[in-house]
């Protein structure tokens, strides 16, 4: 394949942050897949590189082209991207042999979309906005509802007007099209787990005294982390790991567990190193993902510490929320159990903490799961996109 993609994206990449990590290994795998395939962000602000967050070199297919970040110098008067929208756009109409464009930032999506004659242009979408910070805003003061008003019309063009969009979920694709009435040109294309990484690692099979329960990701409230520590005192003989998150919010949860008298059973790791995730993965017993019944929480997330768990062979008990439902298939290749239900969550834990034998099982049938979740079957949906929504015969026949 000659597919030539042009990846615009305002976050500096490489970067620890987990936007650049989706997008990092989005672009490995679609030059693993044949894809030709040019990274535009700002210059990371530090040392890290491609092989700290891959565990291995970037896909030679991968072109890295990082600008100028004015933002971080002291005298540019401004933290907007918009000097970046407009190199972006400026880069866009020099670029006369791009078969697509990939964006997943809304304001970024709606510069390019005013240049004419433009490549076709896929985006991205991670949720619905408006509804997103209505949830975040219930009593939206005057100046909320205005920035409501522009976000709605923002995001309704990008709706509108790019070529092709690609959804986390299809439950994320209803809501946009409740919302916005648009036809435009849809996939689902969940993130995934690199399972090359995996297959380095050697599995731990033994448990440890006492069982380790993993959480490992962001501690944003609607994460659901709180109910972890608030079911932690039903749950026999077990420690809780929680690995991420920045020291304010570590403090914070820290004194909900010594309120709920158990601070001695939580470990904080802080955050973890990207390279590191799945040996923190490996340590541990049971993993979990709590979750809430917000949107985004719900409805719109495509958990990478999920597929990285279930690639692991953990035994995950997670929240009862449609979008892990077309994921993990209750009692058979994880545990759901209701939003928010601190005594079912305590109670599911001691079912797989006393039978371990099942924990096993679950955790055997997980691993069998996440290799639907791979990067690059995410890749091969968004080749799919491009190819659907316009690249033109001249593509097809180099594909073939």
């Amino acid at each position: 394949m000659n597919l030539r993609l042009l990846y615009i994206d305002p976050h500096p990449v490489p970067d620890i942050c987990p936007e650049s990590m989706q997008i990092l290994q989005t672009v490995d795998a679609l030059a693993a897949r044949g894809a030709e395939i040019t990274l535009v962000t700002p210059e990371p602000n530090g040392a890290c590189r491609p092989e700290d967050i891959l565990g291995r070199p970037l896909h030679p297919n991968v072109t890295l082209k990082q600008v100028d970040d004015w933002r971080r110098r002291w005298w540019y008067p401004s933290r907007s991207g918009r000097r970046f929208y407009r190199m972006a756009a400026d880069l866009v109409r020099r670029s006369t042999d791009i078969d697509a464009l990939l964006v997943r930032n809304l304001k970024l999506a709606e510069a390019l979309l005013r240049i004419h004659s433009r490549p076709p242009l896929v985006f991205e979408t991670h949720e619905v906005f408006v509804r997103t910070y209505a949830e975040d805003h219930p009593r939206p003061t005057r100046k909320e509802q205005t920035k409501m008003a522009t976000l709605r019309q923002r995001e309704g063009g990008v709706y509108r007007g790019a070529d092709g969009i690609a959804a986390l979920t299809e439950w994320l694709v209803d809501d946009l099209r409740d919302e916005y009435g648009v036809d435009t040109p849809v996939a689902v294309v969940p993130d995934g787990v690199d399972l090359k990484a995996v297959a380095d690692l050697a599995i731990k099979l033994t448990w440890n005294d006492p069982p380790d329960l993993l959480y490992l990701g962001s501690l944003h409230p609607w994460k659901g982390v709180e109910h972890l520590i608030k079911a932690l005192p039903k749950v026999q003989s077990a420690r809780l790991v929680v690995a991420g998150g920045p020291s304010s919010r570590v403090e914070e949860l820290r004194q909900l567990a010594g309120f709920h008298g158990v601070v001695e059973r939580v470990v904080f790791l802080g955050a973890v190193a990207p390279a590191e995730r799945f040996n923190t993965i490996n340590a541990a017993d049971l993993c979990l993902l709590p979750l809430s019944d917000t949107s985004i929480g719900s409805r719109y997330t495509s958990p990478l510490k999920l597929f990285e768990y279930m690639a692991l062979g953990k035994p995950v008990v997670a929240a009862d929320v449609p979008a892990l439902r077309s994921i993990i298939t209750s009692h058979e290749n994880g545990v759901l159990v209701p939003v928010n239900d601190v005594e079912q969550l305590a109670e599911a834990l001691n079912v797989l903490l006393a039978d371990r034998s099942a924990a096993q099982r679950i955790g055997d049938a997980a691993r069998l799961r996440a290799q639907d979740f791979s990067w690059e079957s995410r890749a091969d949906k968004l080749i799919e996109l491009v190819l659907r929504v316009g690249a033109g015969e001249c593509v097809e026949s180099r594909v073939r």
